[in-house]
């Protein structure tokens, strides 16, 4: 299997655990955080929706200077709803997936690196940059959303199997 097929795969499963837990979080919650220095619940759904969006630019550039004036100047797309927040999801997913697709496992070897001016945060193949921040990433912030969810009450759905408030997937 290719390095991209086995990325694609792996991006699937990403996307179909967090629509999972996106499509769970009420309009209730949307404003809710649990912590001050906590992300307001629909700014962590939508940040793991944005997430992806970092995999077309680790897959099309070299590196990610956070020190440069078209880092300083960036800002996510934002969503309203979690409706939103699920297409940004889908779309953002269509644009990586077809990304992926069009690369050779020797484009996906390249180095791609992380930094803030001279200080060098990470420099990897572009394969492991995409797992790591992109996917391992996603999980984490998604992970968080389920912790979210339980401090509400709300039904936490399934991730690697059922979850306590479903006995099947």
């Amino acid at each position: 299997m290719s390095l991209s097929a086995h990325l694609i795969a792996q991006l699937d499963a990403e996307l179909e655990a967090s629509k999972r837990v996106i499509e769970r979080i009420p309009e209730s919650m949307y404003a809710w955080q649990p912590h001050d220095k906590s992300f307001k619940a629909l700014a962590l759904a939508t940040h793991v929706a944005n997430l992806i969006s970092w995999g077309a630019m680790i897959l099309t550039t070299e590196e990610l200077d956070f020190a440069s004036e078209e880092m300083q100047n960036w800002k996510p797309p934002t969503a309203d709803t979690a409706g939103e927040v699920l297409q940004l999801l889908e779309q953002n997913g269509a644009q990586v997936r077809g990304i992926l697709g069009s690369m050779s496992d020797e484009d996906l070897e390249k180095t791609w690196t992380m930094r803030m001016g001279e200080q060098v945060y990470s420099a990897d193949p572009r394969h492991f940059a995409f797992a790591r921040w992109v996917l391992a990433h996603q999980a984490h912030h998604r992970g968080q959303l389920t912790v979210y969810l339980r401090l509400k009450d709300e039904p936490v759905p399934g991730i690697f199997g059922p979850s306590a408030d479903e006995t099947e997937m």
